[in-house]
């Protein structure tokens, strides 16, 4: 695996999960030339999962077609002096504020594999280059693969001056291509926050007031009560109305089931006239 660490990190060669050492956070290779590549941001349906994994790729100059991704936690992250930067994800400004250090990583991996492929043949790095995950020694035409010198990338100084291609040079950035979450959302592989069980945990389905600066006047939750799975019926502030219940489900349809009386205040004419606010 090859794990890309720009611009922070700490020194030393990390493991990754199935025991092949990192180079850098951003990308694992595996010994049979599959890319993966970290994403530290939400895949909401807005394609930010794929457009990132294309960042990284075409600096990576890798073979797209071996490409997957994986999530690493915020845990590991915080563990790791938050090597990923900031997990905030906000729909296009997940590719738009990390764009630039994500690239880097991909091309601070290549410079890396590159220059571990020109040691093991004993010619200078200027002499390489590489294309599709290959790496080809240009004055001899001897070649090798990212699989197979990932390893020793991985014990090499990061590059410290990381250039990126020309925009003008781009063969997978903005290119049409299948996205990568596809088929993890069709067979269920994808979790999601809802999806998430631990011991005796409970879930909650809030409603807020629709009418901004609005206040909740009054509710009739006697229905909802005796609904299945129901543990408690609560105020949240001024506005809002939640339950909490076993299941999301059984939350959410409870609370549907309340009847729910609001207090629009001074912007519920501005609603009544399909106005934002007054």
């Amino acid at each position: 695996m090859l794990g890309l660490n720009i611009p922070f990190g700490g020194a030393g060669i990390v493991q990754a999960a199935e025991g092949t050492p990192e180079v850098n956070a951003w990308v694992v290779i595996r010994p049979d030339d599959t890319v993966i590549v970290r994403i530290a941001r939400s895949e909401m349906g807005q394609g930010t999962l794929t457009g990132l994994a294309q960042m990284v790729a075409e600096e990576l100059e890798c073979d797209w077609s071996k490409v997957t991704t994986e999530y690493p936690t915020p845990g590991q992250n915080v563990a790791r002096k938050r090597v990923w930067g900031d997990f905030g994800t906000g729909g296009s400004r997940g590719i738009r504020t990390s764009h630039d250090y994500v690239r880097k990583g991909g091309a601070a991996a290549r410079m890396m594999l590159v220059q571990a492929a020109a040691n093991e043949w004993k010619v200078p790095a200027a002499e390489c280059v590489a294309a599709n995950s290959v790496i080809t020694h240009k004055p001899s035409g001897r070649t090798t693969t990212y699989g197979k010198v990932a390893d020793a990338a991985a014990k090499l100084e990061p590059p410290k001056d990381v250039p990126l291609k020309d925009p003008k040079e781009w063969k997978i950035i903005g290119k049409p291509v299948k996205r990568l979450d596809t088929v993890d959302k069709l067979t269920g592989k994808q979790i999601y926050s809802v999806d998430l069980k631990l011991p005796g945990m409970l879930n909650a389905s809030i409603k807020d007031c629709p009418i901004f600066g609005g206040k909740l006047k009054s509710f009739n939750s006697a229905k909802a009560a005796a609904m299945p799975g129901v543990k408690k019926i609560v105020r949240v502030g001024d506005s809002a109305i939640a339950v909490v219940a076993d299941t999301w489900w059984h939350a959410n349809t409870a609370l549907e089931a309340i009847a729910v009386e609001w207090d629009g205040g001074a912007n519920a004419r501005c609603r009544a006239h399909r106005l934002p606010r007054c």
